[in-house]
Parts: C-alpha cells; sequence; structure tokens
C-alpha cells in the first residue's frame, strides 16, 4: 500500500548530500560500537560471508515518492544484534556514514524483520549513487532513515539526531502519518 501523497515511481531516485564517496572494498570497514557487548569491525567480506537474508518491501521517500516491492539481500541487523549484544538499557542507534551523513533510530525499528544491512537492491549489488558498498534499509521509514555508505552504528541509551533530524525533518518519519517535518 501506497502511503498518502507517494507517487509511484519505477526506480529508486537518487538522493544525496551532493558528495557519492569512492569506496574501495578492500578498504571498507564498518565499525559497530557503543553500548552493546562486543564491539566489532567488519569488512565487506565479512558483511558479504553472513549476508543471506533477504527482504522484499516498498520503499518511501520524504520528498513523495515510492518505489514498490524492492528486493534487498544483506543482513538483517537483528542478526547483526546478536551478534554485538545490545545492553538492555539501549534504546537508540546512531547510524554514520562514509560522507558524514548521519541518522538515528529507536531500537526496536532497527530490529524489526525488514531492517537490514543491504548488499544488493533487486538482485544487482549497490550501485555507488545507491550505497555501494553498503547501506542501511529502514523499510518502515522514509528513506532519510536509510543511511548509505554507512561506516558506524552506535547502539546508545541516549538519543542523538542525526543529519536530516537537526534540520527539522521529523525523527519519527512515518511515511503512512506523513511524519515529514517536526
Amino acid at each position: 500500500m501506497i502511503p498518502p501523497h507517494q507517487k509511484k515511481v519505477d526506480e529508486l531516485i537518487r538522493l544525496d548530500l551532493g558528495y557519492i564517496p569512492e569506496i574501495n572494498v578492500n578498504d571498507y570497514r564498518l565499525s559497530i560500537s557503543g553500548d552493546i557487548e562486543n564491539p566489532i569491525v567488519f569488512t565487506y567480506s565479512d558483511i558479504v560471508n553472513i549476508g543471506k537474508d533477504k527482504v522484499i518491501d516498498d520503499f518511501h521517500c520524504v520528498t513523495g515518492w515510492t518505489k514498490e516491492s524492492n528486493t534487498w539481500d544483506g543482513v538483517l541487523t537483528k542478526e547483526i544484534a546478536k551478534i554485538v549484544k545490545p545492553a538492555q538499557d539501549a534504546k537508540y542507534v546512531l547510524i554514520g556514514s562514509y560522507d558524514g551523513y548521519t541518522t538515528n533510530v529507536d531500537i526496536d525499528f532497527f530490529l524489526k524483520d525488514n531492517s537490514l544491512i543491504a548488499l544488493k537492491h533487486n538482485g544487482n549489488t549497490l550501485t555507488p549513487e545507491h550505497g555501494f558498498p553498503v547501506r542501511l534499509v529502514i523499510s518502515d521509514k522514509y528513506a532519510y532513515k536509510s543511511a548509505k555508505w554507512i561506516k558506524v552504528i552506535k547502539f546508545l541509551k541516549n538519543e542523538e539526531l542525526g543529519y536530516w533530524e537537526k534540520r527539522g525533518y521529523s525523527n519519527n518519519a512515518d511515511p503512512f502519518k506523513e511524519e515529514r517535518y517536526t
């Protein structure tokens, strides 16, 4: 189902901060830290080797478009959480990207069955424009919560707002409630 005031598109539309980082997969690192038992740094190969999960879901942009039935391949975020073991008082997750972008989500959304660290979109390796080598996908939120080129995942007791959230975008970002701005 398409949220109110969204239009269907056939392809993901490229949106970013005006900069696409060039990331060599041999140099790629994803650091997971914060209020967790097992801090870890994953290489691209590590993520590929554990990335056996698939999510099929719609993808909604705050600018008013929806791409239906996307197939994302990668690692469910709840599987990552099993490895790093967040503390019981970790309530938020801050995500940082190679381009300096940040976003945040409540841990409940990070751990949902349709939230994942994506390596592929519709059967193809992600393109640089759409987050290669690794992006976050939080399907139940507007796409600004689905950070591209992720570099850091930090579990937190206290909420830290991300790039757009600090600039007046909704922290909830629910497309079905049209939560675009605060």
